[in-house]
């Protein structure tokens, strides 16, 4: 489960962009740490790490946008927030098959089948969502967003 970064060391000894970039730079190596689960897609807390994950930096980034340039900034902005957006689809249909199947349980055999239905659709469903999810990931690779990120954020002081 991802829990939040916590920053003891900030001092008055640094400007606000050296905090800034290091707390985005923070948010984004944890959003990052939890790209190769979110991927295999066996266990679905991965994906709500790097969805959480991806809407801490992207607040953190709300927050310190006056400290960089606004052009190249607001491109990886862009970018996360598209990676928040297509993880919420999968994130959402996590939800509802987990939901369902707990509710399995609690019904007649009769219910059982309806609700059995509900959940194939669900999963074909979230099987078709991953699709764009799985698509964004390869282009950031192919793009190399990772190390054009870190760059531009680690560079800037």
């Amino acid at each position: 489960m991802s829990t939040a970064i916590e920053f003891n060391d900030i001092s008055p000894d640094k400007t606000l962009e050296v905090w800034a970039k290091q707390i985005i730079v923070s948010y984004f190596r944890e959003m990052m740490s939890h790209k190769a689960g979110a991927i295999d897609g066996t266990d679905i807390e991965f994906v709500h790490d790097m969805r959480v994950a991806s809407r801490r930096l992207r607040a953190a980034m709300d927050n310190f946008a006056e400290c960089f340039q606004k052009e190249p900034f607001k491109k990886h902005y862009k970018q996360i927030r598209t990676i928040t957006r297509t993880m919420g689809t999968v994130r959402d249909l996590d939800v509802l098959i987990r939901h369902f199947q707990n509710e399995l349980q609690t019904l007649s055999k009769a219910g059982q089948g309806d609700i059995q239905g509900l959940i194939e659709h669900l999963q074909q469903k979230r099987k078709e969502a991953r699709k764009p999810m799985l698509d964004l990931f390869t282009e950031l690779d192919v793009s190399d967003f990772e190390m054009q990120f870190l760059t531009f954020f680690e560079a800037h002081e």
